[in-house]
């Protein structure tokens, strides 16, 4: 599609040179030629701008190109870092632990079923290291996350919700995860 389109391109290209040349050589008249002249520019005009327009559509697509490798590159490093909800005796226990890399600027955000909300914030959480604890005066309806991985390469937002389903129940499923920037 692209070839054909630039070869219909050289092709009036070509044909708009050889017609000046053709009225040139048959006529000498210096007005016709001023007017071959300033319509041949035009002409050179148009087609500096569709190779204008080219070139920026190729910067537009390298520009997405490198974003994604970006991105790729960022996920990578991601850390796993993910919260649960056990009972200890009477008292439900919310844990926040940590796989593959360390997790930095770590802040959780739980969400119990009457709507009161327990936050805290924790500086480093790595793996293979006491995970984050926090008592919890009732059962979770959602669990929202935000974390930095310790290069600080990229931010993510992650939310879990209470499963509700016999599939599912009492357990966090990761609803939505997303590389903030």
């Amino acid at each position: 599609m692209h070839r054909n389109r630039w070869l219909m391109s050289a092709l009036v290209a070509l044909g708009l040179v050889a017609l000046f040349g053709v009225f040139i050589a048959v006529r000498d008249d210096t007005a016709l030629i001023s007017a071959l002249s300033a319509a041949g520019t035009v002409a050179a005009g148009v087609f500096a701008a569709v190779a204008a327009f080219g070139s920026l559509r190729a910067a537009a697509a390298s520009n997405a190109s490198a974003e994604r490798a970006r991105e790729a590159m960022v996920r990578s490093v991601r850390p796993n870092v993910e919260p649960s909800v056990s009972a200890v005796d009477t008292t439900l226990i919310g844990t926040l632990t940590c796989t593959g890399y360390a997790a930095i600027d770590i802040t959780v955000v739980w969400t119990l079923t009457d709507g009161e909300v327990i936050t805290e914030t924790v500086a480093r959480l790595a793996p293979g290291e006491d995970p984050l604890t926090s008592t919890l005066p009732q059962p979770v309806e959602m669990v929202w996350l935000s974390f930095t991985d310790e290069g600080r390469v990229g931010k993510w937002q992650d939310t879990w919700q209470m499963g509700q389903e016999p599939h599912n129940l009492g357990r966090l499923t990761l609803i939505e995860s997303r590389l903030a920037d």
